[in-house]
């Protein structure tokens, strides 16, 4: 294991098992890191994706790979930390997780990236008595690490309550934005003889795809069809462990043909998806949702969930239809959103203020006084 020299600053991701939101941030902000001459590396305990292949610029990934149990992994870090000169740059944990495990590795005054807190951990109402009294304690031990003095830093006004909430602590919001220092500008795309709606993401319960299937079956199913109005169909890009099931439900709801389920997609063929698609669709329950970013940068209109933290500032564009409550309001939602594509409502009016990663990640290095 190479250890970084003492003016790296350091960023924490306990485990990272896949090229998720939280490890794209970092990926940027070390690339906007790297292009400032300001060195940096990524300290794990398991990199089970190669992090540093998913960068455009030399990355460095330090590996602890511990004895299994949390003991030996938090006794890795500590020694890791140890090793390092005392006026070393504070790191930066990026995660509830890594929060946790910087505390009881003995670190104090670091800066958090707090990407998602308890609330977005799964089904609150499905949580065991046991579970519930860790998190309480996580949750302790966690504030009690990001009031000794550092900088938590949210993407979302949902993120800052639940930080108050859970942590007693005020976050900072830097809004994220998509596609690193590129700014496109945005062209219409317009529907000829078929609408097309996409949606990338992993498939798993917290994305909603279910709502988005049973909306458009309840569309079709109206005594004006959606395919009467226009032809159209869903393309699905991720992986994820619903695909069988959600293949199936579409099927059963007489809607298979339209559902294209894609898997994992490389960069070249999600260009092509993106080019071809007019409405993106985002329901998901997330601490914010860069998706939602890239696609109006590339001209496309979208539904979101309220839930998402990136409806924060999209509430007021009729670039974005923002769902709120429950599964019944999908399909008036969505019925909405494809009206205004129909009728050209969305490019009638410039689309609002979107953040790029760059200035995130300014932002983020100037509040762990990184610069």
């Amino acid at each position: 294991m190479h250890t970084p020299l003492g003016d790296s600053r350091p960023i924490i991701i306990t485990e990272i098992e896949q090229f998720g939101g939280a490890e794209r941030s970092i990926v940027a902000l070390s690339r906007w890191l790297y292009q400032h001459n300001l060195p940096n590396h990524v300290v794990t305990y398991f990199d089970r994706c190669n992090l540093a292949q998913c960068a455009t610029h030399p990355l460095q990934v330090v590996e602890l790979k511990p004895g299994a149990g949390a003991q030996k992994k938090i006794a890795s870090l500590r020694a890791y930390f140890n090793q390092q000169p005392a006026n070393s740059p504070k790191l930066l944990a990026s995660g509830y997780q890594p929060a946790l495990h910087a505390v009881l590795a003995g670190q104090r005054g670091f800066h958090t990236l707090m990407h998602d807190t308890p609330s977005l951990f799964g089904d609150q109402e499905a949580r065991s008595l046991s579970t519930k009294l860790r998190i309480a304690i996580s949750n302790r031990i966690i504030g009690y690490g990001l009031r000794s003095g550092g900088n938590t830093i949210v993407t979302s006004e949902y993120l800052r309550s639940e930080c108050r909430k859970d942590f007693n602590i005020d976050a900072t919001i830097a809004r994220m934005g998509g596609l690193g220092s590129t700014l496109l500008i945005p062209s219409a795309h317009a529907v000829n003889d078929q609408l097309r709606m996409f949606s990338v993401c992993r498939i798993e319960p917290n994305k909603r795809i279910d709502w988005i299937i049973r909306a458009l079956a309840k569309l079709e199913r109206a005594d004006k069809s959606l395919s009467s109005t226009i032809d159209w169909r869903l393309d699905l890009a991720g992986k994820g462990s619903l695909i069988p099931s959600l293949r199936g439900m579409a099927q059963n709801l007489g809607i298979g043909e339209r559902i294209h389920f894609h898997g994992f997609v490389p960069d070249e063929d999600l260009e092509q998806l993106f080019a071809q698609a007019h409405l993106f669709l985002m329901p998901a329950v997330q601490g914010y949702g860069i998706p939602a970013i890239e696609s109006l940068q590339r001209g496309i209109p979208v539904l979101l969930h309220r839930e998402s933290g990136v409806s924060d500032i999209l509430l007021d564009s009729p670039w974005a239809t923002v769902l709120t409550g429950g599964e019944e309001n999908m399909a008036p939602a969505l019925r909405s959103a494809i009206e205004s594509i129909l009728q050209g409502r969305h490019h009638a009016v410039a689309q609002p203020h979107l953040p790029t990663e760059d200035q995130w990640a300014e932002r983020v290095a100037t509040l762990c006084n990184w610069l």
